[in-house]
This record gives C-alpha cells, sequence and structure tokens, in this order.
C-alpha cells in the first residue's frame, strides 16, 4: 500500500502505512539509504488480560493525519475487543536525528487492566539482512542494532514517571524457519535475550497498570547514527530536554515553516488551504539536507520492477522547484541547483537519474541502440534547469546565485542546448521523452530547450552578459520558428507528440498528450493562439477520463500501471489511468485563460477533483485506478504536490485580479 504518513527531518525519514506500521525508515539521507525492507513492517502490539492484538488485523480501526500545517502525525487507533483507544502522534526531532511516537492510551473499560505494549523492529541495515548485531544496551535501558557505520537505538517511557521499557528481546529473522521476535510478544511475555548477531530482530516492552477509564502517554523513539558516539549524543539529548519539549519544538518548526510566506487561497473551501500548506510539507519531506529533490519515498513500488522512485530526475525537481520559488521557499530550490550543478557532465547536459548523495541512478536509457551509440538522456531535465534558477531569481531577485551558477550552469548547459540541433529542421536531435518510454523528437521536448534558451537569455541580460544574452535569444527565436513549423501538424489541426524520420521522410506521431501542455507553459505560442487552442481542446476532450474518477490520462493508449482485466476495458472513455499532474496541468491553461469569474468553474472543479484524491492525512498519489478510485504507483509523488501548489497560487491571483474587475 502507498503510504498514508511520512515524518523526517532531512536526515531521517520514516513512512508508515494505513495501519500505522512503521514500513521505510531512510538515513542519513532522505531516500538513500532504506533500513527496512519494503515487503515487511515494524510491529506494534497490545496485550490486555488474555487478548493481544497487532495493529495490522482487522480489530482495529484508523483515523490517519497530521496536526495541521505540521509533518507531526496525529492518527487514532481503535480496538473495542481490547476496550482501547490510541493516538499516535509520530515526527522526527528537527535538530537530531530520533524518530519518536507519542502513543496516548485510553483505557475505554470500567476495569482496571494491565496494558503492554510491545514495539517490533526488523531493521534491514544497508537494505539486507546479514551481519547485524542486535543487543540490549544497560546503560541506556534500550535496545541497539548496528552494522559498521549504522547506529539505531531503540528506547521510551512514560510521560508521568520516566520509567522505560519493561521487557526486551533478541533474536534471529527471515532466516530459516525463524520469523522475529515479533511471535515471543504474543504470550505477552518477552525473554530477554540480550544480544543476537546475523538477521536478527528485536522487540521491546513497556507494561502498565490502567485505572478504569484512564488516559496514559508512553513515547518510544528510535535514535539514528553513525556510531556509538552519536546514540549517547542523541539518548543525553532526550533525557535533558524531555519528549514533550522536543514535540513542541518540532511542531512550533513546522508550523512556522509551513506558513511562512502568508499565501491565501481565493475562490476555495478552507479544504484547499489545508492541502496547500500540507503539500509543501510533504515536498519537503521528500528533500534531503543536502539539495535532492526525491520523487518519492514509497518503497512499495519495488514490487513493480525492483526499483524504487527515491532518486532526483533533474526534471521532476526543476518543475517542482518552480512551484517552491513562486510560493518563496528559496533556501530549498537553491539547495537543489546546488545539488544539480554537481551532476552536470564536461559536455554540458545531466543524465537520466541521481541517487540523493549525487551518484548516478539506475537507468534504462541505453548508450547503443540499433548497431549505433546513442547519448542516454532526455534534454528536457538539462532546459529546465535553467528555467528552474530564473525562476528562482524572477522571484527572489538574488543575483549572487544567478552570479555563481552563470558559468556551470547557464553558459555550460546553455550552449549544449543551443548546440544539439538536427541541421535539416533546427529542432532538438532525438532523446528520450518525459515519459521516458520513447526516443524522439517531441513537442514537449523542443518547448522545454526553448524554455531553458530564453531562461540563458535572461539569466545572462540580469549578470550582465549581453553578449551571451544576443546568442541564447537567437538560438531560442530560430527553435521557436523550428517548432510551428515541423511540429504542428497541419492534417490534425494541433502539435503532435513528436516527428520522427522514415526514409528520409519526415513523420508525425499524431497521438495526443498532456505533455504538449508545455508549447505554451515554456512561451512558444501564447495560450491563446489558435494553435494552442486547439491542441489543449484535443488534450481536454481525448485525455478525460469518462468513469467516475474523472481526471486526465497522460496520453491515449498510456500502458504505464495499467489494468489489465476483461471487466475493466480501457477505451476512447478510458484512454488511461488518471494522474494529479496532467489534470492540473489542464487546469493551469483554463485559469490563463480566463476572462470572468465563470470561466474559473472549470479548472476549479479540477482543484476539488485534487483535493478528493488524497488520503486523510493529505498525502497524493501519482495515478489512480480509473474503476476503482484507487491510488496506484506511489505515495506521495512530490511533482503532484508541488503542481497542486502552484495551480492554486495560480487560480488564486486569477481569482483575486477578477474579483476587482
Amino acid at each position: 500500500m502507498p503510504q498514508s504518513l511520512v515524518v523526517t527531518n532531512g536526515n531521517l525519514l520514516a513512512s508508515f502505512d494505513e495501519r500505522l506500521m512503521l514500513r521505510d525508515f531512510f538515513y542519513p539521507n532522505v531516500g538513500q539509504e532504506n533500513h527496512s525492507e519494503f515487503s515487511k513492517k515494524h510491529r506494534v502490539g497490545f496485550h490486555v488480560g488474555d487478548n493481544f492484538h497487532w495493529l495490522d488485523d482487522s480489530s482495529w480501526q484508523f483515523e490517519i493525519d497530521y496536526h495541521p500545517n505540521t509533518l507531526v502525525g496525529n492518527s487514532t487507533a481503535t480496538n473495542n475487543e481490547l476496550g482501547l483507544k490510541v493516538q499516535f502522534e509520530d515526527f522526527v526531532y528537527t535538530t537530531h536525528d530520533i524518530l519518536f511516537r507519542k502513543l496516548t492510551i485510553t483505557n475505554n473499560s470500567d476495569h482496571t487492566r494491565d496494558v503492554k505494549c510491545f514495539f517490533s523492529h526488523d531493521f534491514y541495515l544497508y537494505g539486507d539482512k546479514k551481519e547485524d548485531t542486535a543487543q540490549y544496551e544497560p546503560n541506556l535501558n534500550g535496545v541497539l542494532h548496528y552494522r559498521r557505520q549504522r547506529y539505531f537505538l531503540v528506547n521510551g517511557q512514560w510521560a508521568d514517571t520516566g520509567l522505560g521499557m519493561t521487557e526486551f528481546t533478541t533474536g534471529k529473522a527471515n532466516y530459516d524457519d525463524k520469523e522475529g521476535t515479533w511471535r515471543d510478544a504474543e504470550d505477552g511475555h518477552l525473554h530477554e535475550h540480550a544480544i543476537e548477531q546475523g538477521s536478527v530482530d528485536s522487540t521491546v516492552g513497556f507494561y502498565r497498570h490502567f485505572d478504569p477509564r484512564e488516559t496514559l502517554t508512553l513515547y518510544v523513539w528510535i535514535a539514528a547514527g553513525t556510531n556509538y558516539s552519536d546514540i549517547e549524543r542523541n539518548y543525553n539529548r532526550v533525557k535533558k530536554l524531555g519528549p514533550e519539549r522536543i514535540m513542541a519544538h518540532t511542531y512550533g518548526y513546522w508550523e512556522q515553516w509551513s506558513q511562512k510566506s502568508g499565501f491565501k487561497t481565493a475562490g476555495l473551501p478552507k479544504e484547499a488551504q489545508r492541502l496547500w500548506n500540507q503539500s509543501l510539507l510533504i515536498v519537503r519531506s521528500q528533500t534531503d539536507n543536502r539539495g535532492a529533490i526525491i520523487a518519492s519515498t514509497d518503497s512499495d513500488i519495488m514490487q513493480f520492477n525492483k526499483d524504487t522512485y527515491a532518486y532526483s530526475w533533474p526534471r521532476d525537481g526543476a518543475l517542482i522547484c518552480n512551484a517552491l520559488a513562486r510560493a518563496g521557499y528559496y533556501e530549498v530550490v537553491k539547495r537543489y541547483l546546488m545539488f544539480c550543478r554537481r551532476t552536470i557532465t564536461p559536455n554540458g547536459y545531466v543524465l537520466h537519474k541521481y541517487n540523493p548523495d549525487g551518484s548516478l541512478g539506475s537507468s534504462w536509457h541505453p548508450k547503443w541502440k540499433n548497431g549505433k551509440p546513442q547519448l542516454p538522456i532526455q534534454q528536457d531535465e538539462s532546459a529546465l534547469l535553467l528555467v528552474s534558477l530564473w525562476e528562482l531569481y524572477d522571484q527572489s531577485k538574488s543575483i549572487e546565485i544567478a552570479q555563481q551558477l552563470f558559468n556551470p550552469m547557464v553558459l555550460k548547459i546553455g550552449r549544449w542546448l543551443a548546440s544539439f540541433v538536427d541541421e535539416r529542421t533546427g529542432l532538438p536531435h532525438p532523446t528520450y521523452g518525459l515519459w521516458e518510454e520513447q526516443r524522439s523528437v517531441f513537442s514537449y521536448t523542443a518547448s522545454t530547450v526553448y524554455g531553458g534558451l530564453m531562461a540563458a537569455a535572461k539569466l545572462s541580460h540580469a549578470t550582465g552578459h549581453h553578449e551571451d544574452e544576443d546568442f541564447f535569444k537567437d538560438a531560442a527565436q530560430k527553435l521557436q520558428k523550428a517548432i510551428v513549423k515541423y511540429l504542428y501538424s497541419e492534417t490534425d489541426q494541433r502539435f503532435c507528440k513528436s516527428v520522427f524520420y522514415e526514409q528520409d521522410t519526415l513523420k508525425h506521431d499524431a497521438t495526443v498528450d498532456a505533455s504538449l501542455t508545455f508549447v505554451w507553459e515554456m512561451g512558444v505560442l501564447p495560450p491563446d493562439d489558435p494553435k494552442v487552442i486547439n491542441t489543449m481542446n484535443a488534450i481536454r476532450d481525448q485525455l478525460t477520463v469518462r468513469t467516475d474518477v474523472g481526471g486526465l490520462a497522460r496520453y491515449t493508449g498510456d500502458f504505464y500501471h495499467r489494468i489489465w482485466d476483461r471487466e475493466h476495458e480501457y477505451s476512447e472513455a478510458v484512454p488511461g489511468n488518471p494522474w494529479i499532474i496532467t489534470t492540473l496541468w489542464l487546469a493551469n491553461w483554463e485559469i490563463e485563460r480566463a476572462t470572468t469569474l465563470k470561466d474559473l468553474k472549470a479548472p476549479k472543479e479540477k482543484i476539488l477533483w485534487t483535493i478528493s484524491k488524497a488520503n486523510s492525512a493529505g498525502i497524493l498519489p501519482e495515478q489512480l485506478d480509473p474503476f476503482t478510485n484507487q491510488p496506484i504507483s506511489v505515495a506521495p509523488l512530490t511533482w503532484s504536490h508541488a503542481t497542486y501548489v502552484d495551480t492554486v497560487m495560480r487560480f488564486s491571483e486569477k481569482y483575486r485580479a477578477l474579483s476587482q474587475k
């Protein structure tokens, strides 16, 4: 299942599933390394009388959410069989790498009872299960998991007494027939095996006597470090401040961060504002402190092809940064651009995707195809970095970073963009497209290159490099003419997805694709140009999903995560799975063209549609099942949240402007 809740401080990220089980545990980078296995979970269970229930059994009912405007969870789990209600408030300390779970436990019974709370941790240090040690630390009254430079200490205490865990055990897990020490908890007692090595796990227990209707608070935490001294330092920090003060610090920081711009929605219900604030927080949760913006840390996608979205795609990051810059979050954008600076090749382009530490990520783009070498790149990823840098400068007027990145980014990428041109058409050479499935000359890619060249020209002007400004502007104007000449189909009366040569004859791929919206978004033509209007009308008419789910598909016949069965057939009514970003792209065009408040009805409906697709905690997926409305692929998708942030700002600005007429 997709992530239902995610908390982080930019170094340590933890995510929880729909039953509040800890599923992903990234450290020391957001998105790298995951010390959990995607198919496993860190269990939480409760023993009352003769009854025992883990959180993942059907006897629990859940309400999952955040405290408003924070990355502090605020969820409840209720079990009528146990007579318990448990409030979970999950967060990562902003200044130290410690995950906290605050459990406010209420005895819903009229009888006194002993309640035992168990937490089982099944770490996969460095992503695998071997050579680990799990041991009881008597001086810290906690259980330590470690291997090489990864140390995780499980600890906790009752808020009113300060007493720590009552029992513990360590043991073998996921090895031969050994399921794990969580089985030891199910009789309500742990056997206190003090150390184990190899393929290990651990379980700790906290016991209390509850009076009728009594509520008590338990804090459990996992401190992370790269050595034992880090663990001791984190332990002493908790003992000095106490979990309650640490929680207050964390809550206050995120509340200030999410509202620092002072932006208020206009013409939209209050739910739009809350999701706007929460979307910014989700974007930040997927951003590493060293700059990388991760597509998604949801590891469930591993089931699809044994790989994840836990990479930094330059394109995704650049478009996300455009929204962040417009929202006033300049520091995040600056760090991202400095991260990308390190990834630019000597020839002036970036490659497919990168790990959070800046190393090259996995790829499916070959360097050799059909007996010929080729560049394994997507040209838009390089071009959009310049668009993002210009957006940052335009919004912040930060001349220092524009100058700092002028030579290593503007000149390097800009000159490559201008040179990577087919002399026959003036269009860019073929590269892989936005959806990373085909290699061709795409309208989308050519439009982003135009946008990149224009950004280079404007950045050259801003920094006083006027000869470079003339060079980039001339290259952009030539490309603009080529796009209109070769990528607009007079036969179809709209822009085509791509052009390609077939025996020296230029052919059109007439597939309707939502990415064609970038023709106007990058400024190749204005949004009210007849050619753009024809294209956008085709996108609306042919990509709308005509089921109760609604939304827009990426392109006609999209097969990515397609649901294949006889009952659910894809057709003209269902051209593909609906995506959040594509639906909002159409809304952006409708907002841009609106001249009356009545014209804003259609984009408002798309914003409300997006709000309805978020889970109870405000997490948006990548795409949806067009028949069941269930999230597909990953959740959260950082790009979905950033696009929502951008669309709501555009809508609110236009609403205010039209309201004054």
